[in-house]
């Protein structure tokens, strides 16, 4: 309702490398299907479970009509970026920070409390956020 884009992180978090292709196939399809029921639609943008693909997930993300994202740095999981000052100024201040960036952040409450100064930040050096349907990947039309 609040017009976010919904992508797939899988059903259950597994390493997609350990999957063969039915179970990796299962868990894409299982969340595009439960997303789907959802939202009204299905997703478009995967992210692999640990930013790890296995032999068969682009095969399945073909097959679904997906592409994958995956993030360039993210921190608010280690233990010292969880206070909303430190994760920002690590989110703005990292040496990964580069044009076409892709921020990995989780629905945590540092986070939450972190993400308007790290987008005040990013804006301050330049940076724009971009909303992942903007994107454009090779093959589009638009």
């Amino acid at each position: 309702d609040m017009g976010f884009t919904i992508g797939n992180h899988t059903y259950s978090h597994p390493y997609l490398n350990e999957l063969n292709y039915e179970d990796t196939k299962s868990e894409i399809v299982k969340t595009n299907e439960l997303i789907e029921s959802v939202t009204g639609e299905k997703p478009k943008i995967f992210r692999p479970s640990f930013g790890i693909m296995g032999d068969s997930t682009q095969q399945v993300l073909d097959e679904e009509g997906m592409i994958w994202m995956n993030w360039t740095y993210g921190y608010d999981w280690e233990e010292e970026y969880m206070n909303a000052d430190s994760l920002a100024n690590i989110m703005v201040n990292t040496e990964f920070l580069s044009d076409g960036a892709n921020l990995l952040m989780h629905d945590r409450q540092w986070t939450s409390a972190a993400i308007g100064k790290i987008v005040d930040g990013l804006v301050a050096k330049g940076y724009e956020i971009v909303n992942p349907n903007e994107i454009q990947t090779q093959g589009d039309t638009q």
